[in-house]
């Protein structure tokens, strides 16, 4: 079963009790999605530090493991909950400096659930999620709620029962620190960093990884718009993004991104936080794309993550050679293609100028077919649609990224194409046949070849396409051309 599948198809369901104006969330004792049976025999354990409390049934339906080691009385699952979102609120407050859940006090709810506490509900979700975060009450700013868990975890994915608790306590605390901030997030935002919570307090995470693995997997679509739906695993995925950037920046990032909540452009919001921390969105979204192709398979010959190996990897949009693809390319997206190249010239050619797109080619390290990628040997843009030489380039295979790191509603149209010969490319016109001259007597004709420009790669640039590697050397230079999208 996997451990997230509940999540994935209750945000939508649950998303419609947590906006403000509504009805607050029901509790499990009072009825609601999830309620306790009444053979449910319950119990509390207010953890030692204070500030949490956990509900549980020591018999029926929700009853939660009863193993007790340390005979203290209470069943050392209902412990093991209560210390780990101790720890986890710990370390939201202590590394990242973020705000605490609200409290009930704050929104004047009373003492529900018996205190003051922030509460945890164990019940059995009977397979249909793992977690949730509930809101009791809103005002305009910020939220106060409570936590339901799986009583169990029987049947579950997870590895063991420690696994399970880290990975949902770990995410649905950050739900509950998300509220103290702002009412409503968009899935993209709030699921996106509520996994990556899971990995900065057990750095590794297996549940990150599998959702990250779904971001890889459609590169493609633009970060900020998630397929329609019950929440899809891809809005999960985004933590890749969140984890890239917050190592980028440091753990003082989070608490910056959370107070962009309320805007009304979120992806606009944080183009300019990062203008005010000396970054560009743009420039580390060329850096992110280049990271992302080197994971999996491709892991290990350059930079990327330190779990890099660990995940699935990229998908190639097509693996042909000669290559040629015609589509649209959406807002902060990349799409990979790999081609096998014989040695020698690597022509490519656009038929129209697609300004905005970016073109970044990456060797297979040691001119295997596929494998390791090296850093990219060249970078280039759409601007100018005249096909050119690449590069001399040794046998092999051969990654292409085109990145669209534009902030933008409006997609790039490009029909793009490369092969290793100029007659091969099949997005531009074919060179006209050439003039001939012959000799009456002998019949001999001969023909001047097209010119080469003796600079191969017009308007390409060598290096990385990361924030440092974007430092390139223009090595021609071009007419200019408008930088509108079409």
């Amino acid at each position: 079963m996997n451990p997230r599948r509940g999540l994935l198809r209750l945000a939508a369901l649950a998303a419609g009790l947590s906006l403000p104006g509504l009805a607050r969330a029901e509790r499990p004792t009072e009825g609601g999605l999830w309620p306790y049976d009444p053979k449910d025999i319950l119990a509390t354990h207010d953890h030692p530090g204070g500030g949490l409390r956990v509900h549980y049934s020591i018999d029926g339906p929700s009853v939660v493991p009863l193993a007790d080691l340390d005979a203290d009385g209470v069943p050392d699952y209902v412990t093991r909950v209560a210390d780990t979102a101790a720890e986890v609120l710990a370390l939201y407050r202590d590394v990242f400096a973020l705000r605490p859940p609200r409290t009930e006090a704050e929104h004047d709810l009373g003492p529900l659930g018996g205190s003051d506490a922030l509460d945890i509900y164990l019940v059995d979700f009977a397979g249909a999620a793992d977690g949730h975060f509930g809101h009791d009450a809103c005002d305009p700013d910020a939220c106060a709620g409570h936590l339901l868990l799986e009583n169990d975890f029987a049947g579950y994915a997870y590895a063991d029962l420690a696994e399970a608790v880290d990975t949902v306590v770990s995410h649905e605390l950050f739900h509950a620190v998300q509220a103290a901030y702002v009412v409503d997030l968009p899935v993209w935002f709030s699921e996106g960093t509520a996994v990556w919570a899971e990995r900065a307090y057990r750095p590794d995470s297996r549940d990150f990884l599998r959702l990250c693995d779904a971001y890889l997997a459609d590169t493609g679509r633009s970060l900020f718009k998630p397929p329609a739906g019950p929440v899809p695993a891809f809005a999960y995925g985004t933590a890749l993004w969140w984890d890239f950037l917050i190592d980028r920046h440091g753990p003082d990032l989070v608490d910056a991104l959370l107070q962009l909540g309320k805007a009304p452009d979120l992806p606009a919001a944080l183009a300019e936080l990062l203008r005010e921390r000396s970054d560009d969105l743009r420039l580390a979204w060329l850096e992110f794309s280049a990271w992302n192709l080197a994971t999996g398979p491709r892991a290990g010959a350059r930079d990327s993550y330190p779990y890099a190996g660990q995940l699935a990897g990229v998908t190639a949009e097509q693996d042909a050679s000669p290559l040629a693809d015609d589509d649209r390319f959406f807002s902060l997206t990349a799409r990979y293609y790999r081609l096998d190249h014989p040695g020698g010239p690597l022509w490519f050619g656009l038929a129209a100028p697609a300004p905005g797109l970016e073109f970044a080619l990456q060797a297979v390290a040691g001119g295997a077919a596929d494998g390791p990628v090296d850093p990219p040997q060249l970078a280039w843009d759409g601007a100018d649609p005249e096909p050119r030489i690449l590069a001399d380039l040794p046998p092999g295979g051969h990654w292409l990224a085109v990145v669209n790191p534009v902030l933008s509603d409006m997609s790039i149209q490009a029909h793009l194409c490369a092969a290793a010969t100029r007659d091969a490319l099949a997005c531009v016109d074919p060179l006209p046949a050439p003039e001939t001259t012959g000799d009456a007597d002998t019949g001999d004709t001969t023909s001047d070849p097209p010119p080469v420009d003796s600079d191969s790669c017009g308007g390409c640039r060598t290096g990385s396409p990361g924030l440092a590697g974007l430092l390139l050397v223009l090595r021609r230079r071009r007419r200019d051309v408008p930088t509108r999208m079409p």
